[in-house]
This record gives C-alpha cells, structure tokens and sequence, in this order.
C-alpha cells in the first residue's frame, strides 16, 4: 500500500488539499489515503519512525512557520524512506533548483495555482506515483531474493521468503536466522540485515526482524506473535499498529 502524508503549515491550503488528493483518490480505488495531514515536520518524521520500511506520497510545502523548511524534512524523509514520493507543493517557484542541491530527488514541483490546474497536477503525481509502486512490487515478485549467510563453518545461501525471523542472540554482534527447519548463527546486526531482505520484513521488536510472510497469528493482548512452525517472537507496542498494517497489505 502506498498511502499519503500532507504537510502544509497554511491552514486553508492544506484543507484544499486533503479534499482535492481525496476525490482523485476515488478514481484510482486502490484503497490509499492520507494517513496523516499536519502542520509540523517534526510529525511527519514522528510517523515515519512508526511504520518502518513502509514508504509514502509525500506533499510537501516549502515553507513552515518553524526551524525546518520543507526541503530539510525531504532530506531527512529520504533518510528512512529512500523510495518515496514527494511533491512540493508552494507558491515560491524560485525555490525549485533547492530541491536539486539537496538531491531529494522529488517527482514534481507545483507552483500553487488555480484550483483547476493543482487537481490536474496533483492527479498526474499521483498516477505516476501509483504506477512505479506497482512496477516495482511485480519486479520484487519476479527476482527471487537470497540472503548469503557467513557462518562459522560455511557460506550458506538461504531464500528469504523461507526465513522465519532473525534475532539477536546473548553474543554481542551475532546473529541467529530461524527457518522451518534449521537455526543458523552467523556474526552480523539487524541493521545489516534490514538493508537486504524484502518489504516483506518488519522489526516489531530490537531483538527480532520478522518475515511476516510467514507469521501464523499475532496475540495483541501478550505482544507475542506465531510463526507458522510453532515459534514466537515478541512484539514492542509501539511497533504493533505498524506490524497488524503490514501483514494487512
């Protein structure tokens, strides 16, 4: 799912925006929706911690009445979701070549006009938007990822949709994978591993990196989820919304 998030510190814009992004959004019956309309940066950074690995449309306005401009929190934004999309939408068109120097690599500009030509806009970045999400998902489905594992004795080449979980273990800096059938031990961090797996994986808890492929039931009210083998990890409440999401899509 590739949902939206608006930020527009002008009160009157950012409500002809939600209703503007909500009506196109009718035509595309994809089931996205603005997830979040603020005034401040600082939440729009706040959700992104939350859902993790999760990317988004992004509607941008330049300025802010606070420290951070908009072209800063796209930098920051492109930090933890490297294959969003984001648009600014402001009516200080001097500023685009700002977007370029700080290589935010944002997928449109809009100059605020008329409310015929932002509609028009708006829908085009959100059809574009759309349509290199799905491009993107049906090649991940047709590239097989593999995951090579360093361990003690050998190089183990492991199918990813086939890993139960990976967790810390009591050893600083080692690894162990779970799949169906074997445990293996390998030195090497979470964060390492993040950077190779699917959109498949979510970390519900510093300890664990989940396939949630592979998650028979989660218990809301324990914290504690279910492999399909048998097996549980623990679930942070803080990332429980983020995961119950996630193994919706």
């Amino acid at each position: 799912m590739l949902d939206i998030i608006v930020c527009e510190d002008e009160s009157h814009q950012r409500r002809q925006m939600e209703k503007i992004i909500g009506e196109a959004l009718k035509g595309f019956n994809n089931g996205a929706s603005i997830t979040l309309s603020t005034d401040k940066p600082e939440a729009v950074l706040e959700h992104l911690e939350f859902f993790q690995k999760q990317s988004f449309i992004y509607f941008l306005d330049v300025h802010f009445g606070t420290d951070m401009n908009g072209i800063e929190l796209a930098r920051r934004i492109r930090q933890v979701d490297p294959h969003g999309y984001i648009v600014f939408v402001t009516s200080h068109a001097e500023l685009t070549l700002l977007t370029f120097q700080y290589k935010v690599q944002a997928l449109d500009y809009i100059v605020k006009s008329d409310t015929l030509t932002l509609e028009k806009k708006i829908r085009g970045c959100l059809a574009a938007a759309f349509e290199g999400f799905n491009t993107a998902r049906v090649k991940d489905k047709e590239e097989e990822k593999i995951i090579t594992i360093n361990s003690a004795d050998s190089l183990i080449k492991l199918k990813l949709d086939q890993v139960l979980f990976f967790e810390t273990t009591e050893k600083e800096h080692k690894i162990r994978v779970h799949t169906s059938t074997e445990q293996i031990e390998f030195y090497g961090t979470l964060k390492q591993i993040e950077k190779q797996v699917t959109s498949d994986y979510y970390k519900p808890h510093r300890s664990y990196l989940v396939n949630t492929k592979n998650i028979k039931s989660i218990d809301k009210k324990k914290l504690v989820m279910y492999m399909v083998n048998g097996e549980t990890c623990y679930i942070s409440l803080r990332y429980l919304k983020g995961l119950i999401e996630k193994c919706s899509v």
